[in-house]
């Protein structure tokens, strides 16, 4: 959400400083190849990221976040070059806007930092600016007021890092209580599951570091994870505990708990995202999975996430009713049923993690009895 705000306040301020076009052309510096140049560029870029792919577009904008704010510097410099400089241009607002702005969305607190940084750009540039138009070398008090009051911004911008900092850290605190006592919910009738679940997201979240998500997919797979099973509440203690095989009823009431777990958290705005990983993670790539037999890319791919990292405790985990397999085997099943079962990239990515050491590893699935049995986890 946060980087889809970063582009929405680029798609404002191009649309202000396209309608400023009729305020700005009469000015002596004025050249409309380089204001309609920028101006076409900046929303070619803008239309690109909205119509990009899906959601796409979030991990594009992650992922480019840094090389898209030094293009909007440069972009803003070169309108200030045909309408004024820094002394006379209406543009050098946004940058001061962008600095302060960075309090809004910023993890680190870099606004004192960027608007220094900006200082020693500005003077340089304006430098330029006098020798080209004026033929000399040179600047003025005037010009040098605007450029120092950017340290003010980023003094600015500091203070709204810690506020809003706070107000997360406050929210998250919030949240997590709330998740945990959803997953202890479920605990309290059936012990496996709290194991499970919390094994599942310590598998998920090491997928997501090996695959590169950003920090909003990894925040939405590690409560996806830990609550995938919590739709197993409304499920009776005999069908979660039963130890032998369960009946025609019986299985068709232990596949609903991935609708009625949606059910549960659907009304979480804030979980929005972890509704899709609970409603779709026994989708299979090949449209054998339920509830809806989704395959391929249609499955949520935060959802096939999980469905590895599900599959991989279902199949290495002790229940009362099988014995586990080793973690060898369960890394040979994940490659066996890459591209049926599992999606292709989750699955390559868990090999990669294994190959390098550094899937998570837990003393219950160290070292296990070799069983042929089958597995079709729930």
């Amino acid at each position: 959400m946060q980087n889809h705000i970063k582009s929405k306040l680029r798609f404002v301020s191009l649309s202000v400083i396209t309608l400023t076009y009729f305020f700005v052309q009469h000015h002596p510096t004025f050249s409309p190849i380089v204001f309609w140049g920028l101006t076409l560029t900046g929303w070619a870029i803008e239309i690109v990221i909205y119509t990009w792919k899906g959601k796409k577009a979030e991990t594009f904008l992650a992922v480019n976040e840094q090389r898209l704010r030094v293009l909007d510097f440069i972009f803003v410099m070169g309108y200030m070059w045909v309408t004024g400089g820094v002394g006379e241009s209406p543009y050098l607002i946004l940058i001061y806007l962008g600095i302060a702005s960075i309090g809004l969305y910023d993890e680190k607190r870099v606004g004192l930092l960027y608007s220094l940084l900006a200082v020693a750009i500005l003077i340089t540039y304006d430098y330029g600016y006098t020798y080209f138009y004026k033929g000399e070398w040179g600047t003025s008090v005037y010009v040098l007021s605007h450029i120092f009051m950017l340290p003010v911004f980023g003094v600015l911008a500091n203070l709204l890092i810690a506020h809003f900092q706070q107000i997360k850290k406050e929210e998250q605190t919030v949240l997590d209580e709330l998740v945990t006592s959803l997953a202890k919910a479920i605990g309290s009738k059936d012990s496996y599951t709290l194991g499970h679940s919390t094994r599942v997201q310590m598998y998920s979240l090491a997928l997501g570091k090996e695959l590169g998500l950003g920090q909003e997919e990894m925040f939405t797979l590690k409560y996806g994870a830990l609550l995938h099973d919590i739709g197993k509440i409304h499920i009776s203690s005999a069908v979660l505990n039963k130890t032998g095989k369960l009946t025609e009823d019986e299985w068709l009431e232990l596949k609903g708990h991935s609708m009625e777990g949606a059910r549960i958290i659907g009304g979480l705005k804030k979980l929005k995202g972890v509704r899709d990983i609970i409603l779709y993670h026994h989708e299979k790539y090949d449209g054998r999975g339920y509830p809806h037999g989704l395959q391929g890319e249609e499955i949520p791919f935060l959802a096939a996430v999980v469905n590895v990292a599900d599959s991989f405790d279902a199949m290495t985990s002790s229940r009362s009713y099988n014995k586990p397999k080793t973690i060898e085997e369960g890394m040979e099943e994940i490659r066996r049923c890459a591209g049926t079962q599992f999606h292709p990239v989750v699955a390559a990515a868990a090999l990669s993690l294994y190959r390098k050491g550094k899937w998570p590893r837990f003393k219950q699935t160290e070292h296990c009895e070799e069983v042929d049995y089958t597995y079709d986890m729930v």
